[in-house]
């Protein structure tokens, strides 16, 4: 007769899942971009479907998958997923739960990816390249960013060292970064073009004020006075936009500042780089004076 240890099988690991899904206005379909859940022992989990930017889809897309979804993930595992979790991005719903065995939990994770039409699992090598990537932001901000960097540090170079500060919440896998934080000032920059796709967009900027507000919590005493999301818009009456995408992007920026209201932050607009630098050096210099 076998001993009953050859008999039994091992005990599976089961969870209940949820896919959090990125909203296409235009089209009306949604994406799974991540996805959260709790082990039977309570444990919470949580992972993007993507681990890098897809180049297959457009660059603001597969941007707004792969960095929407870490963002996603980070703000779960800091609440300890805990049952009245929302996400704090507009345009992005939760999907009902699933049960999900395997053999352990990575398993778990990895069958409720499966579900998933962007996943595609890496190998260990590549997942550790992914990381190692930086994630490029849409041209137009990365453009606003560099520019308003470059300009900043040629008038007071002192100010470098505040450029691009990195952070982590406890819990989350990955971290990420706050464009500025000095002693007095804090922004993330946000570029937004009524021409381009305005939801994405707007998701994009939403994100830069869900960073500055977890950025705000972890600094305790050491909080700025000033905390802002700084929004390169047009300025107006120029040829190039008509009254109806102005309007759009009115609507826009009204969103942004009940959103940051509610976050206890501010939305500095900027036509140009010399008002969204001359912003910073005045707030930042001018309390170290």
């Amino acid at each position: 007769m076998q001993p009953d240890f050859f008999l039994s099988e091992p005990p599976a690991c089961t969870a209940t899942a949820r896919l959090v899904r990125l909203k296409l206005d235009a089209t009306g379909e949604s994406i799974a971009i991540a996805v959260v859940g709790r082990f039977d022992s309570g444990k919470p989990f949580a992972r993007a479907v993507t681990s890098r930017i897809l180049k297959c889809l457009p660059q603001e897309l597969g941007y707004a998958c792969h960095s929407f979804g870490t963002l996603l993930v980070a703000d779960y595992l800091s609440a300890y997923g805990g049952p009245s979790w929302h996400p704090p991005l507009s345009g992005v719903e939760v999907g009902p739960a699933f049960v999900v065995e395997a053999d352990d939990e990575e398993g778990v994770i990895m069958t409720a990816l499966e579900r998933c039409a962007l996943f595609h699992p890496t190998t260990a090598p590549d997942l550790a390249a992914a990381v190692e990537e930086s994630i490029p932001r849409p041209a137009e901000e990365n453009r606003f960013v560099h520019a308003v960097r470059v300009e900043v540090v040629h008038r007071k170079p002192s100010l470098e060292s505040g450029f691009n500060r990195p952070f982590s919440l406890t819990g989350a896998s990955s971290g990420f970064a706050v464009d500025y934080i000095g002693h007095s000032y804090a922004t993330c920059y946000a570029a937004i073009n009524p021409k381009g796709r305005s939801q994405i967009r707007l998701r994009t900027a939403s994100a830069a004020l869900w960073r500055l507000a977890r950025a705000r919590d972890a600094f305790g005493f050491a909080t700025p006075e000033c905390i802002e999301l700084t929004a390169w818009v047009p300025a107006r009456g120029l040829p190039i936009y008509r009254e109806s995408e102005y309007a759009a992007l009115d609507d826009a920026i009204g969103e942004l500042r009940e959103q940051a209201q509610r976050e206890k932050l501010n939305v500095f607009t900027a036509y140009d780089i010399q008002s969204a630098s001359n912003r910073l050096i005045t707030e930042e210099v001018a309390a170290l004076n």
